[in-house]
């Protein structure tokens, strides 16, 4: 444990410096994770609020410097792709879910994390099937888990695979499950991977709409609602913002830098708000259960990309 509450946001600010000063999200979410995981609560509960606001900012901003028309091709290159990972996916859950004979309820929620937008999916899925908190902070908690693996070994993956910017940025926007987590990853591969997974996971991200419907009527529940995801819009109008005015090559640069320093922050904040009675919430069955079919999701979501 560490000695004081001092201390632990002392070492939890250098987390968030060292990443702002690398531009590496990996940094600031792992540093900050550490130490919640070994301080006796939030040092800065102050900024939880600011979390999702700022990865919505970092976005929008991000927009404004791909294009509108490099939006609309990367959505529409791989539109099939994502649709049939995400059918894909949660086929081989519901199977995998009799295989395990995990609660449904749970099986549920990782499936619809994994396949559409995790905490996202899993916030929206839970009052339509009743879930319970152990649930719920279940597959949360696997999904932190999962995210900061996926952001420290994906960049190095791809690296081994040789995989081109498009198709890091391609397979990272379905394999992974958070958008923070999705657009980190991408942000430490390069630009360009950091545009095409924006684009193709907000894509991905709009589909959590029908599955809510599918799922209230599997449960029989009139509780199907889903809120609308602004900064989605937001970073539409951003992209034609950007091909209608023609920006300063410095100050595209400076809205590059801004984002990625506002996406290190929101990474820094959701390493903050994890800790033990977290992680000590997922029990091994649905932790197996998520582990596996996150596997099946990663690999299946690699050779779509190739194929498309």
């Amino acid at each position: 444990m560490l000695a004081n509450q001092n201390m632990a946001r002392v070492i939890s600010l250098a987390a968030l410096l060292l990443g702002c000063l690398y531009l590496n999200p990996a940094y600031a979410l792992l540093g900050a994770m550490m130490v919640r995981l070994f301080s006796s609560g939030n040092p800065f509960p102050v900024f939880s609020k600011y979390g999702k606001k700022s990865l919505q900012a970092a976005i929008i901003i991000l927009g404004f410097t791909i294009g509108f028309q490099t939006l609309l091709s990367s959505a529409n290159q791989y539109a099939l792709a994502t649709i049939i990972y995400i059918c894909f996916l949660l086929s081989i859950g519901s199977l995998m879910w009799w295989i395990f004979r995990l609660d449904k309820k749970e099986a549920t929620l990782i499936t619809g994390g994994t396949a559409i937008c995790g905490g996202t999916a899993i916030a929206t899925l839970s009052p339509i099937i009743d879930a319970r908190p152990r649930q719920i902070g279940g597959a949360m908690a696997l999904v932190f888990v999962l995210n900061a693996v996926a952001l420290i070994l994906f960049p190095y993956i791809g690296g081994f695979l040789n995989l081109s910017q498009e198709e890091f940025g391609a397979w990272v926007a379905l394999a992974i499950h958070d958008t923070s987590s999705v657009v980190a990853t991408a942000a430490i591969y390069g630009e360009e991977s950091a545009a095409v997974a924006t684009t193709v996971k907000l894509g991905r991200t709009l589909f959590l709409v029908p599955l809510a419907f599918v799922v209230a009527l599997i449960f029989r529940s009139k509780k199907a609602k889903f809120e609308t995801p602004w900064f989605v819009l937001g970073f539409i109008l951003a992209a034609l913002a950007g091909t209608l005015v023609s920006m300063p090559v410095d100050l595209q640069a400076a809205l590059v830098l801004i984002s990625k320093l506002l996406l290190v922050f929101a990474l820094w904040v959701i390493g903050c708000e994890i800790d033990r009675d977290t992680l000590r919430s997922t029990s091994p069955s649905v932790f197996y259960f998520g582990l596996g079919l996150w596997a099946v999701a990663a690999s299946s979501a690699l050779f779509l990309i190739r194929l498309f």
